[in-house]
């Protein structure tokens, strides 16, 4: 992409994020989802030119934005349906009964269209770069992912609208044996010829990830696609755990 072209990128995004805060409101769900967006597209251009300075520092800006806004969202999460095995390292275990009664029947499904990511080239011939998608890393730091994509709209108005025969897809779905997590969320790979850079999050509400989890993502990323920390956002969701049960 040329400079002028980034250009009127970045004035694109600029002129949406006006837009959306003036529907919907500077805090609303709608604009940090444009943030988002903006990030993973600036993201993308850096890939190919990684001294562009103007794009740098709005990478910057958008990372400190998108962290407040998660952070600041995380509080309304409701009860978890988990228990916390261990915090650091984390380790979460999903409800079994819960588990069986809602999302069992069509688990296998899910599970036949979920990869292990294990190599930085791999996965762009399997997955949509620049796309998200549903992640969980177990107690086994294997990173599995659910090959079905999810775009913007689906982002801003609820994954419930990605469903296999009528049930909403889940966290739990892609760890039904054990029902284990180390972290879990939306991820999304930037790359061409090779994972690049990545864009994580811990939206996950179902296994509502502590803050320590950010660091089992970044310690995937490092490990299986050999990028440094910089390449590299993981946005974390809910507050600190400390009053919920704790299984040691």
């Amino acid at each position: 992409m040329t400079t002028d072209h980034t250009g009127v990128l970045l004035d694109r995004f600029a002129e949406l994020g006006r837009s959306v805060r003036d529907t919907y409101g500077p805090h609303s769900q709608a604009s940090v989802f444009v943030l988002y967006e903006e990030l993973i597209s600036l993201r993308t251009v850096l890939t190919a030119e990684r001294g562009h300075e103007r794009v740098s520092q709005r990478v910057r800006d958008l990372r400190e934005q998108i962290a407040r806004a998660y952070l600041a969202s995380g509080g309304a999460a409701p009860p978890p349906r988990r228990e916390i095995i261990s915090v650091d390292p984390p380790l979460l275990r999903f409800d079994r009964e819960i588990f069986e009664r809602r999302y069992s029947g069509v688990s296998g499904r899910v599970l036949a269209q979920t990869i292990e990511i294990r190599d930085p080239e791999t996965p762009l011939d399997l997955l949509r770069p620049g796309a998200s998608y549903m992640f969980v890393i177990d107690e086994m730091d294997r990173l599995l992912v659910w090959t079905r994509p999810f775009v913007l709209a689906d982002l801003v108005f609820g994954r419930n609208r990605a469903t296999v025969d009528g049930v909403p897809v889940a966290h739990p779905m892609l760890v039904p044996e054990r029902l284990l997590a180390r972290a879990a969320g939306e991820i999304v790979l930037i790359g061409a010829n090779r994972v690049s850079m990545v864009v994580a999050n811990t939206k996950s509400g179902h296994f509502q990830p502590p803050r320590e989890s950010v660091t089992v993502v970044r310690e995937a990323c490092r490990r299986l696609f050999h990028l440094p920390g910089e390449d590299v956002d993981v946005f974390h969701l809910f507050p600190a755990a400390g009053t919920e049960r704790t299984v040691r």
